[in-house]
């Protein structure tokens, strides 16, 4: 990418990013000489870009015809007002499994106790293959024309209750990890998950060709805040050959692929690489620069901050300073973005300003 001087007038707002979590301000909208989108992309593709992108860069797309984030109640999107009633989320995803939604969690979940199975070799007498075409793909794209299809950020369509959370979700987590390592089932697991393979890819496809989506954000937490819930060798065993089935579908398409895992799972970096995928923003619990000594170049890591929201100015223009400091200099070979939802305006302006000065 050529070299563009650098602007203070770059810093004058010409709108703001909305807060997509209570607690958390607004972010300006800076007048960038090429669009986040276009130097997002860079970075993806390997090629120096005009400063390092943040999660502002970004647009979260989570349309109302999914039927996943409502249950998961997470609409995201043109239409999100329409469900910002705690009583319009949870209820059936696109599984027909039922979620609760919890507000004091923000989040859903399955009620446990009570699975739709209690084998996975079950599965075929007992589960309706999500129809998505008939969802309503349409609509939500015209709805979304503005928000995602014209956005000037990188627009991130989310797909939800990936490959083993799709096995809590049918069968309580004790079971789903213990046939995560038992051989009398693995034949039925590599058979579901290549059902679900089929469901993604038509939801990858519907994100291309009706919102212009960017990058697949694909939800499958591996681990808790100790460690991964199931070994590596079962990570590459099960889930691997699927995952790099959908991720090669992506690339295919266009588009990059971005996992979404909670959890200390570190271990399990590997198996994505191994699958192809992009990037992955590991949780505050994972030891960051370990990760990045070990896999950068391999995978595009993402870094929190961990300031907190009140933190003075000073310590929040030295955190962006020691951000770009530490990572600039070799973007290229070792690609790293800031994915701090809740970062500190000065935080990001700072790093917006000494990344831009850096690279031109």
């Amino acid at each position: 990418m050529k070299k563009i001087e650098f602007l203070k007038t770059e810093l004058e707002p010409i709108g703001e990013y909305p807060s997509l979590f209570p607690g958390v301000p607004p972010t300006p909208i800076y007048n960038t000489p090429i669009t986040p989108k276009e130097n997002y992309k860079a970075l993806y593709k390997g090629e120096k870009p005009l400063w390092m992108p943040n999660y502002y860069d970004l647009t979260t797309l989570c349309p109302a015809c999914y039927p996943d984030a409502i249950a998961r109640g997470f609409i995201v999107s043109a239409e999100s007002g329409d469900y910002m009633d705690d009583s319009t989320k949870g209820g059936k995803d696109s599984f027909g499994i039922e979620w609760v939604y919890e507000p004091s969690a923000m989040g859903s979940m399955v009620i446990p106790g009570n699975p739709i199975l209690k084998n996975i070799s079950e599965w075929r007498d007992n589960i309706t293959l999500p129809d998505v075409d008939s969802w309503d793909w349409a609509q939500s794209a015209e709805r979304n024309t503005e928000y995602a299809y014209n956005s000037p950020n990188l627009v991130q369509g989310w797909i939800f209750t990936g490959f083993f959370e799709r096995l809590i979700s049918l069968l309580d987590f004790e079971f789903a990890a213990i046939t995560m390592i038992d051989e009398e089932v693995e034949d039925d697991v590599h058979d579901f998950f290549t059902e679900c393979v089929k469901t993604y890819k038509k939801i990858i496809k519907h994100y291309k060709d009706d919102f212009n989506a960017d990058v697949i954000y694909f939800h499958d937490d591996w681990g808790t805040s100790r460690n991964s819930f199931f070994s590596l060798d079962a990570c590459r065993n099960l889930i691997v050959p699927h995952l790099k089935e959908i991720v090669d579908y992506t690339h295919e398409q266009g588009m990059f692929f971005e996992m979404h895992s909670c959890g200390k799972c570190g271990k399990l970096v590997p198996a994505m690489v191994e699958a192809g995928v992009d990037a992955w923003t590991p949780q505050e619990i994972n030891n960051f620069e370990d990760l990045y000594k070990k896999f950068s170049g391999k995978i595009m890591l993402g870094a929190y901050h961990q300031l907190p929201m009140d933190v003075g100015v000073e310590m929040a223009i030295q955190t962006g300073k020691e951000f770009v400091e530490k990572y600039a200099d070799s973007i290229i070979e070792k690609p790293v973005f800031s994915g701090d939802y809740a970062i500190n305006i000065k935080t990001r302006e700072t790093m917006y300003t000494e990344s831009r000065k850096r690279f031109n």
